[in-house]
């Protein structure tokens, strides 16, 4: 199955370049946290600074991390669901489920390992420009030298490549074990409550609250009140992503109630199409949950530590490090996000085609197209908004003494824009060109 997929390579290679940008941005930032910890362990590194240059990378590298799997894992899940003939076809030929997940993570390993370099060498530029905002803000002494060497950021990498294939290996696990002999259309598992994926995000979602609600316990100058509200808002944002499913039947829902309104043929196409394949907006939910989840809880955090916290102390100085790195997670989920949109707009061409052909204008399926978005827009940016302001509650009362610093619109705002322009934007673009397409063919 390892030649069949390398064999099988060529043909996909768009969802190979939305596999390896996901590597290749992961790898860099994983590695420039293990530079940054390179740096604190090395000999010539102040005593000083060791605690801040060994700490942060560890914690914000397991962020990165956690990140990184989930965003894999949903991009190979998407990129799956248009090659259901292909691996129907080799399970009638007699593959094995676990002959198709082996193949999946080979080719997954393969798109990673041509990121390898390339992640390695972004890597340790992050992780200099890292560095050199630290010392720029004075929260480690001006001489520290960047000495990453070599080992940590190459086991960065090697931790990144793991990841990639575990993420392969999960996220062909439906796709694989779907019976041969099914129709093309969308899987569907059991409707139990008590799913494998439902359980996983109960317990990452106890897992955030939980880690936010510590913080009541701390003092309010305590720099584990940040180091504890930061990996919430990230686990929060995760286990509301994973009910991505349960977020796009609230979409179709709120799309349903609208349907007394005069909506024309365009909204009557989006009602329909999201009831009967919930799945083809599901990447859209998920990486906007957690890059709107995960932008807005940070940077409300950091806006009540700036406000409240006292001029010059350790928790402020670190107030520029937690935007880079914000910008660069965010940055990532961004480009996550983009790649899974594409991906799925890209395997529907078919279906935009069908639509042509009986009658269906591209006015009309670009409309439906933009309703879509929209529904699984709402529905994803109130829950991560939700998500995040649960989170940083405790954090504010700490803080402030009250609950009200936590509302403050602006971290808000600034997290959903950029979440509404990047779908809406990536959904009129590249649906607009798969729809012109498929007219035409």
């Amino acid at each position: 199955m390892v030649g069949l997929a390398l064999r099988l390579f060529r043909h996909h290679r768009g969802a190979a370049i939305a596999t390896g940008l996901v590597a290749l941005i992961g790898m860099g930032l994983v590695t420039a946290m293990t530079a940054l910890l390179g740096t604190g362990l090395a000999d010539t590194t102040a005593a000083a600074d060791r605690p801040f240059l060994t700490e942060f990378p560890v914690i914000m590298g397991g962020w990165v991390v956690a990140i990184v799997l989930f965003a894999m894992v949903s991009t190979v899940s998407v990129t799956l669901s248009g090659r259901t003939g292909e691996i129907g076809g080799l399970r009638l030929i007699g593959a094995t489920p676990r002959q198709v997940q082996v193949m999946v993570s080979a080719e997954t390993f393969a798109v990673s390992a041509v990121a390898l370099l390339p992640g390695l060498g972004a890597g340790y530029l992050l992780g200099w420009i890292v560095l050199t905002a630290v010392r720029s803000s004075g929260l480690i002494d001006p001489a520290s030298v960047y000495s990453p060497g070599l080992g940590l950021p190459l086991l960065g990498v090697l931790v990144v490549l793991v990841a990639t294939v575990v993420a392969a290996w999960i996220g062909s696990r439906s796709t694989a074990g779907r019976s041969p002999v099914e129709s093309a259309g969308p899987a569907r598992g059991k409707r139990s409550g008590r799913s494998p994926r439902r359980i996983i995000a109960v317990v990452v979602l106890v897992a955030g609250v939980g880690s936010a609600s510590a913080v009541l316990g701390l003092d309010a100058d305590n720099i584990a009140t940040t180091a504890m509200t930061g990996p919430a808002t990230v686990l929060t944002a995760i286990g509301l992503a994973v009910l991505a499913p349960e977020l796009v039947g609230v979409a179709n829902r709120v799309l349903r109630a609208l349907s007394a309104l005069p909506r024309g043929a365009a909204g009557h196409l989006a009602a329909i199409n999201l009831a009967a394949a919930p799945e083809r907006v599901r990447p859209a939910v998920t990486f906007l949950t957690l890059l709107v989840g995960v932008s807005a809880g940070t940077l409300s955090m950091q806006g009540i530590e700036n406000q409240h916290s006292v001029a010059g102390s350790t928790a402020q100085v670190l107030a520029s490090i937690n935007y880079l790195v914000v910008v660069l997670i965010a940055v990532f989920m961004a480009i996550a996000l983009t790649n899974n949109l594409v991906a799925a707009l890209g395997r529907r061409s078919e279906e935009f085609g069908a639509m042509s052909l009986i009658g269906s204008t591209a006015g009309q399926t670009r409309g439906m197209l933009l309703r879509e978005i929209v529904a699984a827009t709402l529905v994803s940016v109130i829950a991560a908004v939700v998500g995040a302001v649960v989170c940083v509650i405790p954090f504010s009362i700490v803080k402030t003494g009250g609950v009200a610093a936590a509302f403050a619109a602006g971290p808000y705002l600034l997290s959903v824009v950029l979440g509404v322009v990047i779908a809406v934007g990536v959904t009129t673009a590249a649906g607009g060109r798969v729809v012109r397409a498929a007219m035409v063919h």
